[in-house]
């Protein structure tokens, strides 16, 4: 649950957010729920936008207290000017991602999913179950059990 006071657990949090989408969305079963998941991701990034800005204006607020670990004050407060810099460009380009994700909700807002054809959903769901088997037989067989690799092994006199 977000704090709303304490940035860094609330950073930490969004970053186990975004990686718990990032595992759940790699495969969806109901295309209907891509509208609602861009929807929120557009969201996301109005808000990391937001972010992003406000932690460039943060390090300019506190330029004068950066240094190097040296106590290098002159380099300390050109590289919080830069380090801001690269904050606002990054707000840019998130706020480019944002109008990207706004085109695409509009897009997936006029679509009508329709239900998948008996045959296209039977091999849909065939299709892990497949991969396994075919897995479990390669890891089951050497490939030295190969029938051509076989031939050749009783030709040398190798075979069993």
């Amino acid at each position: 649950m977000p704090t709303f006071y304490d940035p860094e657990a609330d950073a930490a949090e969004a970053r186990e957010a975004i990686r718990g989408l990032a595992h759940a969305s790699r495969q969806i079963d109901h295309p209907d729920a891509l509208y609602g998941l861009v929807w929120e991701m557009l969201g996301a990034t109005r808000n990391l936008e937001q972010v992003l800005n406000q932690l460039a204006r943060n390090t300019l607020a506190h330029q004068q207290r950066a240094s190097t670990d040296r106590g290098d004050d002159k380099i300390g407060h050109a590289d919080a000017w830069a380090a801001a810099d690269f904050l606002a460009t990054a707000a840019r380009e998130v706020g480019q991602a944002e109008a990207a994700l706004d085109q695409a909700s509009g897009l997936l807002g006029r679509i009508a999913w329709q239900k998948t054809p008996p045959q296209v959903a039977e091999t849909i769901e065939r299709a892990p179950h497949a991969l396994d088997e075919r897995q479990a037989q390669a890891k089951s067989r050497s490939w030295f059990e190969h029938p051509g690799i076989a031939a050749v092994k009783r030709e040398r006199g190798l075979g069993r």
